[in-house]
């Protein structure tokens, strides 16, 4: 008999953040029957024997697929679909932990709304939001009080980080765009595609985990810019999409040009948050206008 759910997890090698994710999921082992599917997308052989104990969670079936190259999520999570038996699909990142209840919120929303897509309630980890720029980025990318109907999230917010979805999807042969080499907008574009064909998502407040990633200012400008990269693969699929993209943050970049002007003549300009999110918003936009990849 299938198991319920396969919560299926792309990792690379980040040993003590798999490790942490791992012990919180054993708070779940009764909610549902599972088979926890992990893809290591290049990362070290030696990985799946240090997760050893963490990965023993009475009435679970672990698989675990080695792969020898990193090629990105979108091609790791197509490959471990190969392998996955549940009947819904469970999609998780590494650097989470997970409050009990997910699995069972999950599964009553999609009781309510067979066929269709469940996002989690993602919350940043209080022990990670300890400077001022880490307020700044919990607040930023956090998202879920712009959604003004729980029962009809739309398409920007099919974020693989706490999203579940009904195999029937995969089983018609959807697949993450493997063009996508960077975890950034793969999920969007999935999201998106489906949404097209008739997908509708729905959020399960009391579906909670939270993400336990602390960036600094410099991490976040890398990261803007690989978001970039990948957002401008998006738009060339999507054009129609483009000015809901990217607009925000032609004005984030415009808006630092203008400050700069007032600080020279004036002496005085942004608050330096200010200043660093119009930075962020110039290194989103030099990925996005960099060559794409081949």
């Amino acid at each position: 008999m299938a198991p319920r759910f396969t919560i299926l997890i792309c990792v690379k090698d980040r040993a003590e953040r798999l490790r942490q994710c791992l012990r919180s999921l054993h708070q779940l082992g009764a909610e549902a029957s599972v088979q926890l599917l992990i893809v290591c997308d290049g990362g070290p052989k030696s990985l799946q024997s240090e997760m050893e104990a963490e990965l023993s969670i009475p009435g679970w079936q672990c698989d675990w697929l080695q792969r020898a190259d990193c090629a990105g999520p979108a091609t790791a999570r197509n490959e471990a679909l190969a392998m996955a038996h549940g009947e819904l699909i469970l999609f998780l990142n590494d650097d989470v932990r997970v409050e009990p209840g997910l699995l069972a919120a999950h599964d009553q929303l999609h009781q309510r709304r067979p066929g269709h897509a469940v996002m989690g309630n993602t919350r940043w980890a209080p022990e990670v939001v300890t400077t001022e720029f880490m307020h700044w980025v919990a607040h930023h990318d956090s998202f879920y009080y712009l959604i003004p109907d729980e029962l009809n999230a739309t398409w920007e917010y099919f974020h693989t980080m706490n999203l579940s979805i009904d195999r029937c999807w995969f089983d018609n042969g959807a697949r993450f765009d493997e063009a996508f080499p960077d975890p950034a907008f793969e999920d969007t574009e999935f999201g998106y595609r489906l949404w097209n064909e008739g997908l509708r998502i729905s959020l399960a407040y009391d579906a909670v985990l939270y993400h336990v990633h602390e960036f600094t200012f410099e991490e976040y400008l890398a990261k803007s810019t690989m978001r970039g990269r990948s957002a401008r693969r998006f738009c060339d699929l999507y054009p129609e999409l483009r000015e809901r993209i990217i607009s925000e943050y032609e004005v984030h970049e415009a808006r630092l040009a203008g400050w700069r002007a007032v600080a020279n003549r004036l002496g005085f300009g942004a608050s330096p948050l200010e200043i660093q999110e119009a930075h962020i918003a110039r290194a989103f936009l030099a990925g996005y206008r960099a060559p794409l990849f081949s």
